[in-house]
């Protein structure tokens, strides 16, 4: 266990002054979770970079490479002369001890043994474990045909995050690599916390944070889900924010969030293009913000082509299976339903949109339109794929409801706030949305 909590810890002081070069004003649970997604981030793109040039991973060679880095943001920091205007703390509440509690509870469960999942020992521990002996990254591993069940063409952040406590801890071990993922959903519910700390009161951004950790945390403990609803979520949340207040920080924060996202899975990067549907729709001249995102996604993209990993959902016609599966469109649906990850909560968060003021519901037209477009994009996989629907479905579709789970929970108790009783704007907040 001290690797790993060494390396988290490595990874919140590594992306501290990323954190702070993005936003000056950052300071308590944001400042904290931003940077050690930011951290994490790092740790990916050092070891890919050394791989590409041909560096060996060792201790010390990736410890250079992310002190070097380190510094960097460092001396960004100290040169940016612009006053640090710190925005007001976060008063805590008795209902973060419920938060807290939950998280203990899922810390005990994620560490209760070594990873035990299929697609860890198929897919994302085997690859960390073949790049860890191979010294980087091994691209003939992910090119032979022998190996296809391990989807080669899949983004490597979660598998180096997995490399960097093994080359901390000074050999391969999984038994506590759970707590990458428990580090994970805290960065994640502080980004929550603190957000919703800047809109309303101690008691509903409490409530609404305590209320996100049942949907921040995976089950599919050593899968890389647990990654993407950190950065995926956090993403999409800062764009929010963006948009509502015109916060120039939170895109910056957003773009990269959303940029790393597409690094921990396929469909990070089609959330990705879900939000630049989202922005286009809704703010078309500020598109362009998001541009850190796609120069993020772009290394990874490039050397996939270069190496030729291909993608399973476009192998073959994919045109004639989608016309094929068209007329079937109901009853998938209907499966989609029975498979639908927590269904009663689903049923709630719609049943909350469907009660909510009209103009919270405008207010909240960012994420709810990410969050259709994304399904939008899951349905068309599932017309699309080259396996059996059922079995892609009843494989996939818990896991993918999940990682669409934590910006929606946000916004439909943020459309529900204002209905508390003596809960108004909080006095925090900057400035009102263009929306309301």
């Amino acid at each position: 266990m001290t690797a790993a909590l060494v390396s988290i810890l490595s990874m919140a002081v590594l992306g501290l002054p990323v954190a702070l070069a993005v936003d000056r004003r950052a300071r308590g649970p944001v400042l904290i979770g931003t940077a050690f997604l930011y951290g994490s981030g790092l740790v990916f793109f050092v070891l890919m970079a050394l791989s590409v040039i041909g560096v060996r991973w060792t201790t010390v060679t990736v410890v250079a490479g992310l002190l070097g880095c380190w510094v960097a943001g460092w001396i960004r920091v100290l040169r940016n002369r612009e006053p640090r205007q710190l925005s007001n703390p976060v008063q805590a509440h008795i209902l973060d001890l419920a938060t807290l509690l939950t998280l203990t509870g899922y810390a005990l469960f994620a560490t209760l043994a070594p990873l035990w999942e299929w697609d860890y020992w198929a897919i994302w521990g085997l690859k960390a474990r073949v790049f860890l002996e191979h010294g980087g990254i091994d691209w003939r591993f992910l090119q032979s045909r022998w190996n296809v069940f391990a989807h080669a063409d899949y983004p490597l952040l979660v598998p180096l995050n997995y490399d960097f406590v093994a080359l901390l801890g000074g050999g391969w071990s999984d038994r506590w690599l759970g707590v990458l993922f428990v580090a994970w959903a805290v960065a994640a519910l502080l980004i929550v916390r603190g957000l919703a700390a800047q809109e309303r009161p101690a008691f509903p951004a409490s409530l609404l944070t305590l209320a996100a950790a049942s949907v921040a945390v995976s089950g599919y403990v050593g899968l890389a889900e647990g990654a993407l609803i950190a950065f995926g979520g956090a993403g999409v949340l800062f764009i929010r924010r963006a948009i509502l207040f015109d916060d120039a920080a939170a895109w910056r924060h957003g773009a990269l969030f959303l940029g790393l996202a597409a690094n921990v899975k396929n469909e990070g990067l089609a959330l990705l293009v879900a939000v630049g549907v989202a922005v286009l729709i809704l703010k078309p001249r500020m598109v362009v913000r998001l541009w850190p995102a796609a120069a993020l996604a772009a290394p990874w993209l490039i050397l996939r082509a270069a190496h030729t990993l291909p993608t399973d959902i476009v192998a073959g016609s994919v045109v004639s299976r989608i016309v094929a599966r068209l007329p079937y469109l109901v009853p998938m649906g209907r499966f989609l339903l029975d498979r639908l990850h927590q269904p009663w909560s689903w049923l709630a968060l719609i049943a909350g949109i469907a009660v909510a003021p009209a103009a919270r519901r405008r207010r909240e037209a960012f994420v709810l339109l990410v969050t259709a477009v994304q399904l939008a994009f899951f349905i068309a996989s599932y017309l699309a794929t080259p396996h059996d629907p059922r079995w892609h479905i009843a494989t996939s579709w818990p896991r993918l409801t999940l990682q669409l789970a934590l910006p929606i929970t946000f916004a439909v108790i943020m459309m529900l706030a204002v209905s508390f009783p003596g809960v108004q704007e909080s006095a925090d907040a900057e400035a009102r949305s263009e929306q309301q």
